[in-house]
């Protein structure tokens, strides 16, 4: 018999083909991502008994077959981070999340942090308002860079090495803060509460509850740094961010 292999992972993604099956992405903390087919998961919704839904956490079951994708054999969910009714802006954000996944994702290459990233923040898509989206999304993309190694540290000025507890300028996407001591005055200097969000979310990311920050010319700013510093990553603009950005338009 073809040698059968546990898998523990989140979907984020499901792709129909053929008249019945679908295949699953998944990303697993020791496996990366991992590509599965499940084969007549469409025609019977009780063979998988909702192990297969998009944004949850399965234990599966499957077998090297004699296609270049291991089958499905059996899953069982763990954990559905989105509740049966989710809001719009709750899907928009979740599916920003598993994109960022699937982009920054590599088969039969672990990424613990990646991992954890993707868990805490689709935890974290459950709890937000509808109308409240900025500072979670913001939340989200600064751990997502922290977990890919590329986010600059916020908590000591880029010039003196000193604290940025007493707020910071971001000129320089890439080179992080400088702090007030260093630029005094200027323009555009996030405050102490902006700076101290930030070296929160890079060294925890994302972890539910979120507190609001109130929209303001600063934390523009911080949206811009942080988009500059994703636009390294992501070799291409993301389809779900558009819907993303159409909610955004109409908060305060």
């Amino acid at each position: 018999m073809p040698p059968r292999h546990r898998l523990d992972g989140i979907v984020i993604r499901q792709q129909p083909i053929a008249e019945a099956d679908i295949i699953v992405s998944l990303v697993s903390a020791d496996q990366g991502r991992v590509d599965v087919l499940a084969r007549g998961a469409r025609k019977s919704s009780k063979r998988f008994a909702g192990g297969i839904a998009l944004f949850s956490e399965i234990s599966a079951v499957t077998e090297q077959g004699r296609g270049h994708l291991p089958t499905l054999l059996e899953s069982s969910l763990d954990t559905a981070f989105l509740h049966l009714t989710p809001t719009y802006g709750q899907l928009a954000l979740a599916s920003y999340v598993v994109e960022m996944a699937a982009c920054a994702s590599q088969p039969s290459h672990a990424d613990p942090g990646l991992y954890a990233w993707l868990r805490d923040s689709l935890a974290l898509c459950e709890t937000v308002d509808e109308h409240a989206l900025r500072t979670p999304r913001l939340a989200i993309e600064i751990g997502f860079l922290q977990a890919l190694g590329v986010c600059p540290d916020l908590q000591s000025c880029s010039q003196c090495g000193q604290d940025t507890a007493s707020g910071g300028t971001w000129q320089d996407a890439d080179a992080g803060l400088v702090c007030t001591r260093c630029l005094p005055a200027v323009p555009d200097t996030l405050p102490p509460a902006l700076v101290r969000a930030l070296v929160l979310w890079s060294l925890a990311p994302a972890e539910p509850p979120v507190d609001r920050l109130p929209a303001s010319p600063a934390l523009r700013v911080a949206e811009k740094r942080v988009a500059v510093l994703l636009g390294h990553v992501l070799s291409n603009p993301l389809r779900s961010a558009a819907a993303l950005h159409d909610l955004l338009r109409f908060e305060a």
